[in-house]
């Protein structure tokens, strides 16, 4: 399908997916005053002090139909957790707080008796207002939101069982290099090294709500290659291979992009990590309206993983035309001096406290290390021109994975 095009799905199997309209509540959430805790429901301009032995005129438990209650004189409802709140009834004292004197055969409280003192007791305790959390027309959740957990708990709530949803990208991901080995089982040669890239990018678009499918790793042969990538450009809406796109004797990939037709929209970018970074496009047809994109990404890990978070994300959202994502800003936790000209993705660690966002530059930024990504919650982002960067200074951060903020 076309990346624009929308579907309808089921609420419970929408997580992660990027939703196409807004969804506002249709009615109040509660549907109806009721009960925080087990206790019994009491009218408050009734109570007074030194009241002595209280009756309990009837019992609500959740699910029961709303009740009428009689509460023009001092009287009681048992009432348990859920329950709708009797008419005429405004407060619950909690089971604990109350002594039952009297009970019937069946156990149900007859007469009961306060053990807390009158001016303990506010008016409205434990009792959740119809609307209390949702009210009709409140937004529950945006277009261009990506569905959570608490997304789908909320909507659940006023009734939605179906939402329409973008349809998802195919997306297809190879690795290139005749030194990468994925066959985990197979004991490393000289020169060999194991595949990172594909197992990364694939769980990158699983947290973005997107499943991707993995190509495999073609060796440094254009043949292979062009043989690959004509296979894919039938089926696949976006194209990402890992690895080929310098200047070496083997990075074959913007020839071979050429040899099939494609136009190379940009190749290099002033950017670390990622700097070979290669974006083409090929033709639309009558199967694929919006033509099939491809983004060559370097072959060293962490310049895959900003070439996916920070530009096949920014197509993605154009294409669904979503807003383009937006920095947060935090307070350096030390200097900064970067290189010239160039716009750095750093790994860093953002944490808030005291109310105030602070950020700090992970050591190891080198585009082969892994490790300082198993700390990293976020990427610190320098323009070209931010050269020296005092401790407290302000920059833009964004999350590991676009709307999803840990810290």
């Amino acid at each position: 399908p076309s990346i624009k095009e929308q579907e309808t799905v089921d609420l419970v199997a929408a997580t992660g997916r990027i939703l196409a309209e807004d969804f506002k509540a249709a009615i109040n959430v509660p549907p109806y005053d009721n009960s925080a805790m087990d206790g019994f429901a009491v009218k408050f301009a009734n109570l007074e002090a030194d009241m002595g032995h209280l009756p309990v005129i009837g019992s609500g438990f959740a699910g029961d139909v709303v009740t009428d209650g009689t509460a023009n004189n001092i009287a009681l409802w048992e009432i348990m957790t859920g329950a709708a709140i009797p008419h005429g009834f405004d407060t619950v004292i909690k089971i604990e707080d109350v002594e039952i004197v009297q009970a019937d055969d069946a156990g149900r409280p007859m007469e009961v008796e306060l053990k807390v003192d009158f001016s303990a007791i506010v008016i409205g305790q434990n009792v959740r207002k119809a609307g209390e959390d949702f009210k009709p027309d409140d937004v529950i959740v945006e277009r261009g939101e990506q569905i959570s957990s608490a997304h789908i708990a909320a909507l659940a709530s006023v009734g939605i069982d179906k939402i329409a949803c973008y349809s998802k990208p195919e997306i297809a991901i190879m690795s290139t290099g005749r030194e990468i080995i994925d066959d985990a089982s197979l004991a490393l040669k000289s020169g060999q090294i194991r595949n990172s890239n594909g197992p990364n990018l694939m769980a990158l678009f699983t947290e973005m709500g997107i499943n991707a499918k993995y190509a495999g790793t073609i060796a440094d042969e254009i043949e292979d290659f062009e043989s690959c990538l004509k296979d894919l450009l039938e089926k696949t809406d976006i194209i990402i291979s890992t690895g080929a796109v310098s200047m070496g004797r083997h990075d074959f990939i913007p020839q071979s992009l050429r040899n099939l037709g494609a136009e190379i929209i940009f190749h290099k970018c002033k950017v670390r990590p990622g700097k070979p970074i290669l974006f083409a496009k090929f033709a639309p047809t009558k199967d694929k309206p919006n033509g099939v994109f491809y983004f060559g990404l370097p072959g060293n890990p962490i310049s895959a993983n900003v070439g996916v978070r920070f530009f096949v994300s920014v197509l993605l959202n154009l294409l669904n035309d979503l807003e383009i994502e937006q920095a947060e800003k935090a307070h350096l936790a030390r200097e900064v001096v970067k290189p010239h000209d160039f716009k750095i993705f750093y790994k860093a660690f953002a944490k808030l406290q005291n109310g105030k966002l602070s950020v700090d530059v992970l050591t190891g930024q080198e585009s082969f290390k892994i490790k300082p990504m198993l700390k990293a919650n976020c990427w610190a982002v320098f323009d070209e021109k931010q050269h020296v960067n005092a401790q407290g200074n302000l920059v833009n951060i964004y999350p590991m994975i676009e709307n999803n903020w840990i810290f």
